[in-house]
């Protein structure tokens, strides 16, 4: 197991159970999909695995180790990598150029930092070899973040957060708002990851992406998981059903 989630809970920002005793373990080269309507906890889910929001209960395991207390940080350097749904407030700075962007997740790292100060030649180097490998369109590497359209800018973080090769990817809506072109290429580097052996949890809307992508797929529904079901046993149907609240039983009667 990459993780393994056992009896969490968690509020929203307004004091409302987001979360509901909710368990389940990924293994490494799956995906498990979330899937939902947005505003059913999974974001909450995903800021809790992420280490960005307090839990009520329950316990994160990530390789083995109890992090349920651990910063976001420590998170990271134990193999997480976190795509967050908001890929311009939340995944990136628009006034940093797009070497200050990926120094985000390697500022930490003995390679780039020499006495607590970022080497900034080298990680020049490393953004012109990632702008380069996942395809960004940009002037160069002194482009600020805000000048990348949507797609571009998705591109960038996800080549900053997979580079470092996570064990865990939590990726969350990671191809919302993009054109086909882009949905296909974030599905690929997703698949390439897996490939890799690391253990993707993807929260997904988008009822297509979560049939052809999914190991496993946990609707879920007010914060609950209604069921998780193998990818290859999954039926639209059925999916579309317990993302609406109604439980398989129902569904077959």
């Amino acid at each position: 197991p990459v993780l393994e989630v056992v009896g969490i809970s968690a509020l929203s920002d307004k004091g409302i159970t987001a979360v509901d005793d909710v368990s389940f373990t990924l293994r490494e080269g799956e995906i498990l999909v979330i899937a939902g309507v947005s505003g059913n906890g999974q974001q909450e889910l995903a800021e809790v695995l992420a280490g960005l929001r307090e839990m009520e209960q329950g316990k994160v395991i990530l390789q083995g180790i109890d992090v349920s207390q651990a910063s976001t940080l420590e998170r990271w350097q134990n193999g997480l990598g976190y795509i967050p749904a908001e890929r311009v407030h939340v995944g990136s700075i628009g006034d940093f150029s797009l070497v200050e962007n990926v120094a985000m997740n390697y500022y930490f790292d003995d390679d780039f930092t020499h006495r607590g100060i970022i080497d900034f030649g080298e990680m020049r180097k490393l953004t012109d070899a990632l702008i380069a490998q996942y395809n960004v369109a940009t002037p160069s590497a002194d482009t600020k973040g805000k000048a990348l359209s949507g797609g571009n800018l998705q591109k960038l973080i996800l080549a900053r957060v997979l580079s470092r090769k996570p064990r865990l990817v939590i990726a969350n809506l990671p191809t919302q708002g993009l054109d086909i072109g882009a949905t296909e290429f974030v599905r690929n580097q997703l698949m390439e990851a897996k490939k890799d052996m690391a253990g993707i949890l993807l929260i997904s809307e988008d009822l297509d992406e979560v049939l052809s992508l999914s190991d496993w797929v946990a609707p879920i529904y007010e914060g609950e998981f209604m069921d998780i079901i193998p990818g290859d046993e999954a039926k639209r149907e059925n999916v579309g059903a317990m993302m609406a609240g109604i439980r398989l039983e129902e569904v077959e009667t």
